[in-house]
């Protein structure tokens, strides 16, 4: 499951809170541990609350990715995650007069709870983004299974605007003039990264990270592994485009 690369930043909070999780006894409990856990975390599926149409895309999905349910088991698997992992009852609304830092514990926690349960909060504070850029960022999360309601929505934009949002400063010069830039043309390990990895998750999640040559070449084949489809003869290419691009900065 390519997707999985988010679980690669997750911080160490979350990767301990997902390894302490633990599935809800019910029919359906003994599929998806055999059929899910193996390849991801159970936390990854307790830190989620989906209605049952949002728990079937994500079990169709996840079948797409290799994972063997029937007809019968795929009924189950949703039941199961749908009366166990369902919405959960709104929050009351905060006072309209709520104070600044109210709100800026409400946008927090959005983002722990709903974010940092796949990624690292650090593939956050990295960015500074307009409001219209976060609303593209947030949108294409819940596309990928975020479950946030609109109200939610429009707290963690404030909150993503108001502490990552453009700080004014001029944009560095590049490090090679435009024109010599253009002559050398792009690295066709970038044409890789984008055909293998940016179908299933958004590339914010491969320039966030820093890594040596080794470092790289290990994502790269785990990746493989779970079906990135890396041809072997041109997983170096790749590899050094990563470390040229994103080097470790130890």
């Amino acid at each position: 499951m390519r997707w999985l690369l988010m679980a690669l930043f997750t911080t160490a909070a979350a990767l301990a809170a997902a390894q302490n999780a633990t599935l809800p006894e019910g029919e359906g409990k003994a599929i998806v541990t055999n059929a899910c856990v193996s390849c991801h975390d159970v936390g990854l599926i307790t830190a989620k609350t989906s209605t049952r149409d949002e728990w079937a895309g994500i079990v169709d999905r996840m079948k797409s990715y290799g994972t063997v349910l029937d007809a019968k088991q795929t009924t189950v698997v949703i039941d199961y995650l749908a009366k166990s992992f369902g919405p959960k009852t709104a929050a009351p609304a905060a006072p309209a007069g709520q104070d600044a830092a109210a709100a800026d514990a409400a946008g927090k926690a959005l983002v722990e709870g709903a974010c940092a349960t796949c990624h690292g909060v650090d593939l956050i504070t990295a960015k500074t983004s307009t409001r219209e850029e976060w609303q593209g960022i947030v949108d294409r999360m819940k596309g990928y299974g975020t479950a946030i309601d609109d109200k939610q929505t429009g707290i963690l934009m404030d909150y993503l605007v108001k502490h990552y949002g453009p700080k004014g400063a001029a944009a560095p010069a590049p490090a090679n003039p435009p024109a010599a830039a253009a002559a050398a043309g792009p690295h066709p390990g970038k044409a890789l990264l984008e055909a293998s990895c940016a179908n299933c998750h958004d590339l914010d999640i491969v320039a966030a990270r820093t890594g040596s040559e080794a470092e790289w070449r290990e994502v790269v084949e785990r990746m493989n592994a779970r079906g990135a489809g890396v041809a072997e003869k041109d997983v170096p290419v790749m590899v050094e485009y990563l470390v040229k691009t994103y080097p470790n900065k130890k």
